[in-house]
């Protein structure tokens, strides 16, 4: 099945052909799944497409957006014309420049920071049908625009003083917001879908979501077996959370960080090593009704074995599914990590 690329850290895309074959091969019947971190959508937008009932969520509003323009906004409505009128200013229309004057120099030139300002503010003039796919076009121009496609650290020098290196591609920085609007939105309506599928979105913290399906798919944040600290989801698209607050960005931008990150959205669910454990099991006990699939790393802490153990206080048979090497990206001490699928009902 053909997918978007959605450019996350942690993204299912490459493996979740392999956890529905998991799924398959061991017989998990169901018609609805609650996917609890969604972030982007993928596993979400393969179980729509495979007529599933969906129940997507996640912490993050910006990811929340991403999932509605795939997945609940009509095919077709957001065009071309729309998205490059986003780029304009509006004549009588009063802007304001927070990216620009708060930003300079730290994710984005000068000239970009003032694109973004001026796009965020003309979506908010948007109807409900356009709003997210717009969303969506600038969420991904900003992130294939930065170096790692991430923004945890003030680097905008990688991009301006690029000298050729095992990462990143200049030429893919450099084009223009102009030409990357057009390519995204018709990626997006390359994927959208003709007759919206059974989807509901909420934004809200896995812990709290009370919804309920016949399959629960649980992919947390990933610690390594041998760290120290740990770049949280926020860390990586403080950023972009922001945008979805845009007039409030002044009043939350941390001073203290070089990279000025931003307060929206920062949690501790699941992103604290010491409380992971018992965060698992709060999530475990309010599920214990549906059946558990849950993706992990080989090289993870805690271990496999370990989470074998607290699944089993709640599901009677336990199934580990390898789904194979998948190391990260731009990491080259993780070649052994194998991704797997553990399976509790």
């Amino acid at each position: 099945m053909k997918l978007p690329a959605t450019r996350y850290y942690g993204s299912k895309r490459r493996v979740v052909e392999k956890i529905w074959a998991a799924l398959q091969e061991n017989h998990i019947d169901f018609d609805s799944m609650l996917d609890l971190f969604g972030g982007t959508g993928i596993v979400s937008y393969y179980m729509a497409k495979k007529g599933k009932a969906v129940l997507y969520n996640d912490i993050l509003s910006f990811n929340c957006e991403i999932a509605t323009a795939l997945l609940q906004s009509p095919k077709g409505v957001f065009t071309e014309t729309c998205a490059l009128n986003l780029l304009q200013r509006v004549p009588g229309r009063v802007y304001q420049t927070i990216i620009e004057d708060n930003f300079e120099d730290i994710y984005y030139p000068r000239e970009e920071n003032r694109l973004i300002d001026t796009v965020i503010q003309n979506i908010s003039f948007l109807n409900d049908d356009e709003r997210a796919s717009a969303y969506y076009v600038l969420f991904q121009s900003c992130m294939i625009k930065r170096p790692f496609n991430i923004f945890h650290r003030r680097n905008l020098n990688l991009r301006t003083s690029f000298i050729k290196a095992n990462f990143g591609n200049k030429t893919t920085w450099e084009q223009s917001f102009e030409s990357l609007f057009v390519k995204f939105t018709q990626e997006l309506n390359e994927f959208q879908f003709a007759v919206l599928p059974r989807v509901e979105v909420s934004n809200m913290s896995a812990l709290h979501c009370d919804r309920e399906a016949d399959l629960v798919y649980i992919d947390t944040p990933y610690f390594r077996e041998k760290q120290s600290a740990a770049i949280t989801y926020h860390n990586r698209y403080h950023f972009l959370e922001g945008l979805m607050h845009y007039e409030d960005i002044p009043a939350q931008i941390n001073n203290e960080k070089v990279n000025r990150e931003i307060k929206f959205g920062k949690n501790h669910e699941f992103e604290q090593r010491s409380h992971y454990v018992e965060d698992l099991n709060d999530l475990l006990s309010h599920h214990q009704n549906s059946t558990i699939a849950l993706s992990y790393t080989s090289a993870g802490f805690p271990s496999i074995d370990e989470l074998c153990e607290i699944i089993g206080q709640y599901k009677e048979q336990i199934i580990v599914c390898n789904l194979g090497n998948h190391p990260f990206a731009l990491n080259h001490n993780n070649e052994d990590r194998n991704e797997v699928l553990i399976i509790g009902k």
